[in-house]
């Protein structure tokens, strides 16, 4: 099987990471083996909860997610009614953006900064409703602040603020960023979905009443949320005829399914198993994609 050269990069190529809250441990895993091949791709694009998995293919901590996502649920339920109604979030955002990153498993900010590969963030602007992308962070704090941000869920996360501007969860705005890749000029991506194949968005009537109720101060917001299904299947379709075109090569679930809000250690684990176990079995389509003229 054909392996690529150590430490080789690829110009004008992302990897585009989709978010869905403990989803992301399907990238982790697909990462992760791209971490252990050495397969280093120079942009990254991440949405979300995609950005947990993202971040730590930057700073090279291979097996990070499953030490900061995963495991810790064996001990600590950082996500539930319980978590909401203490905190006022579903997920422990304090526990998750600041006791794991600086305490319990470090994040190596140093490495991070100082990689050749450039990590890009969205969030929404709720004043707006545009998508908004971060790529410089000045200190480590400011980059927790803006990770903290773009996995600021509607209903189950307090409004962010980013320099006095209110924002929300990136995936809102542009869950699949098909413009931004587009706009980059990157000629080839590797995109990885967090579910199967047969999902499309629906639009939700009661969600989006629950929207125009909480969020009346944000119309432009509503309006964005409003559209998002419509958006979301058609930068699907066009991802879908970019692998087509021979542009894209998407990972996505094959055999499992699980919820953005799973809590089972055992389920998570093998969520994160079948992302690697896809990309390693793809190697050799990986390393011909990658080095092929396009």
């Amino acid at each position: 099987m054909q392996v690529m050269e150590n430490e080789r990069e690829f110009e004008n190529t992302g990897i585009l990471i989709e978010g869905g809250a403990m989803r992301s441990v399907f990238a982790a895993g697909v990462l992760d083996f791209l971490m252990e091949k050495k397969i280093q791709v120079p942009n990254v694009l991440a949405v979300s909860a995609g950005a947990y998995a993202g971040m730590n293919y930057v700073s090279e901590q291979k097996g990070r997610a499953v030490e900061a996502v995963i495991k810790p649920l064996a001990k600590e339920k950082y996500m539930g009614l319980a978590t909401f109604l203490k905190k006022g979030t579903f997920f422990d955002m304090d526990f998750l953006f600041d006791e794991v990153p600086k305490k319990l498993i470090p994040f190596d900010f140093s490495t991070f900064c100082n990689s050749k590969k450039r990590f890009i963030i969205n969030t929404t602007d709720c004043r707006t409703g545009e998508s908004v992308y971060h790529e410089t962070f000045e200190t480590e704090d400011r980059f927790w602040e803006i990770c903290r941000a773009a996995n600021s869920l509607p209903f189950i996360s307090r409004v962010s603020q980013i320099d006095g501007v209110p924002m929300l969860d990136g995936g809102m705005a542009d869950a699949l960023p098909i413009g931004k890749i587009i706009e980059e000029g990157w000629n080839k991506v590797l995109v990885i979905l967090t579910r199967k194949s047969n999902y499309r968005k629906k639009y939700r009537f009661f969600y989006m009443m629950m929207i125009r109720l909480v969020y009346h101060k944000y119309p432009d917001f509503i309006k964005t949320v409003s559209g998002r299904a419509k958006k979301y299947n058609a930068c699907l379709s066009k991802i879908e005829q970019m692998e087509k075109e021979g542009k894209a090569l998407i990972f996505r679930p094959t055999k499992y399914a699980v919820e953005n809000n799973e809590s089972d250690v055992d389920t998570l684990m093998r969520y994160y198993r079948h992302g690697y176990e896809e990309a390693m079995g793809r190697e050799e389509e990986i390393c011909n994609f990658l080095m092929s003229n396009g």
